[in-house]
């Protein structure tokens, strides 16, 4: 089975997101630019804010859309397999992609010495990239069981080399606690989610349970305020937050969105997929078009505090969305269900909670986000329909498709080859002081570059995988 190409660009544009988000210029923009919690501009953390903005929506569209992959990939290992149980592989992988997610996530930090002056720090930032890709590198079937371990176990030495020479040379710090916290996250979210999958993989019923069980455990610490008592202790928020268990709100009905979309692509074949919605009469533009007013409903409602009314809206829309989309586009018909699910309850949990926000998180937040990256897939469809093979596909969906090495090669490649070549200085001047939207035109660019060039890898099968 091919890719999916719209997850691998709802993916690229996630981390589009997550990059140019941490680039624009700093405390000159409206709120809405930034995490709605940390408004400018100071950006100091104010909890007591509620409201979620774009920033807010791409982390969780990431995590939605590693739940989708699950079963994509974990069913496609189940077909090979045949009649063969394969338990105990599915669980030895799955720890094992843990564990390569978990340690990525300490060592493009600790590879990274680029935040230092002069032009060494700059030169080793960009060896230590390198180096990631003995380690990281899909290496698939051309090559041996047996090279693929000697090439990792080289690329893991001359990692520990420099890291060790970043420590002395470079004064960085080697910590348990300096980890990527996004990785991080993520990595701990796909061990419980892959687990959870795979044992209710076929007992649909038995994943809704356990959903249930999940937010009725959330709602619990949520009001004991269990999260933030933990995290005080130093000792354990380096390995364990209970926002893990959170965002599982989001990954989990995202698995059965993969099941959905597994299910159809393997009726129907990749190609006939992507050409059910050309066959859709004009309701689906109808359809199209009211997903899209209702995402920028509920930022807008959600950000104004509208709870009540966001309720009503978020009833009416979604079963509207429904039952014109069940003539035209019948083939949606169990993703829109579960949008109607996620929808309406997140809506009122943001009534009874009384505010929605990322950090601290909110049952809302986690269920209104997951609604979202519903639509946004389905939007994501059509786009991909219309314009597949153009520039905005070919670049998102490639970088999509190659996460790990999307998301740290602005800081880690990018940035430090800049400050060695001298663009560094063109760079800074094409964000003029006074200017703030100039620099955000300026972020756009270098993180589309970013972008590019990883597309490119993609296109020449070069992936770094877990």
């Amino acid at each position: 089975m091919k890719r999916y190409l719209s997850l691998d660009l709802l993916r690229g544009l996630s981390i589009f997101g997550m990059v140019f988000s941490a680039i624009i210029p700093y405390g000159v923009l409206p709120a809405w630019m930034y995490h709605i919690q940390n408004p400018p501009p100071d950006h100091f953390f104010d909890g007591s804010v509620s409201g979620i903005g774009w920033v807010d929506l791409v982390f969780p569209i990431f995590i939605f859309c590693m739940g989708v992959a699950i079963p994509l990939a974990g069913r496609k290992k189940i077909s090979v397999a045949g009649s063969k149980s394969i338990t105990g592989q599915y669980v030895r992988e799955t720890f094992e992609r843990f564990g390569m997610l978990w340690l990525f996530s300490y060592l493009y930090v600790f590879l990274n010495f680029s935040t230092e002056q002069g032009w060494w720090p700059q030169f080793f930032t960009l060896v230590g990239f390198l180096l990631l890709f003995l380690f990281y590198y899909s290496y698939g079937k051309r090559f041996s069981i047996r090279k693929v371990f000697v090439y990792r176990g080289l690329g893991m030495v001359a990692i520990i080399a420099l890291i060790t020479f970043g420590h002395f040379a470079f004064g960085e710090v080697i910590s348990i606690y300096r980890s990527g916290i996004i990785i991080f996250l993520l990595a701990f979210l796909y061990l419980f989610g892959a687990l959870v999958w795979y044992f209710t993989r076929d007992n649909l019923g038995a994943r809704f349970l356990f959903f249930v069980g999940l937010v009725i455990f959330s709602a619990i610490s949520i009001d004991l305020d269990l999260q933030p008592k933990l995290y005080a202790v130093k000792e354990i928020r380096w390995f364990f937050n209970m926002e893990y268990l959170y965002f599982l709100m989001i990954l989990l009905p995202a698995t059965y969105i993969g099941d959905v979309v597994y299910n159809r692509i393997s009726v129907s074949g990749e190609e006939e997929f992507l050409k059910q919605p050309g066959k859709a009469s004009w309701h689906y533009y109808i359809v199209l078009a009211l997903m899209l007013l209702y995402i920028i409903w509920l930022m807008v409602a959600l950000y104004k505090g509208m709870f009540v009314e966001n309720l009503v809206v978020s009833v009416l829309i979604p079963v509207i969305v429904y039952f014109l989309s069940s003539g035209s586009v019948p083939w949606y018909n169990n993703q829109l269900k579960l949008a109607i699910l996620l929808s309406v309850s997140g809506a009122l949990a943001v009534l009874l909670e009384g505010s929605v926000s990322k950090s601290p998180c909110t049952i809302g937040y986690c269920l209104t986000t997951a609604a979202i990256s519903v639509y946004f897939l389905m939007l994501l469809d059509f786009i991909v329909l219309k314009s597949k093979g153009s520039f905005f596909v070919r670049i998102f969906s490639g970088a999509g498709a190659n996460p790990l090495m999307s998301y740290v090669t602005f800081g880690s490649f990018l940035m430090p080859l800049f400050k060695i070549t001298g663009l560094v200085y063109i760079y800074n001047a094409a964000y003029p002081a006074g200017y703030p939207w100039i620099g955000v035109i300026r972020a756009a660019l270098v993180v589309l570059l970013t972008m590019a060039i990883v597309a490119r890898a993609s296109e020449n099968k070069i992936f770094w995988r877990a």
